[in-house]
């Protein structure tokens, strides 16, 4: 019960903390990973999202590992990615999609950061590269 409390809490905390709200398409179609995409492999950081931790990892070969803190709450996923236009998309392995609660379906690209769309279509924070 406390899982399902903190896990709704956190969804509320973020459809809520932001004005913006997704109102273009919340996928990036799914494409072949291209070795020319791994000009966007790095560590990213999540920002603007209050209280709210998460790294994602592009790794230069179309995988990734992420994970999300939040409250009680620890997400974790690894698999693979893309870019499609200017978006990057993210699948979770089964391992990790059939327990995730919260998790980025869709990163927008402005200029070197990645704006965030998660499962249920809110926009909220940004990815930001490591320096």
């Amino acid at each position: 019960m406390k899982k399902i409390l903190t896990a709704l809490f956190c969804i509320s905390s973020l459809a809520f903390s932001s004005p913006l709200y997704a109102h273009n398409k919340t996928t990036c179609k799914q494409v072949k990973f291209q070795s020319t995409d791994s000009t966007w492999a790095g560590h990213y950081y999540l920002q603007g999202v209050m209280e709210v931790g998460s790294e994602l990892l592009l790794e230069p070969n179309g995988k990734f590992k992420w994970y999300l803190a939040v409250g009680a709450l620890d997400q974790y996923a690894e698999g693979t990615w893309w870019k499609n236009g200017n978006c990057i998309g993210l699948k979770a392995t089964s391992k990790y999609a059939k327990n995730l609660e919260i998790f980025p379906t869709h990163l927008e690209i402005h200029d070197k950061d990645l704006t965030v769309t998660w499962l249920g279509g809110q926009q909220d924070g940004i990815y930001r590269l490591a320096e």
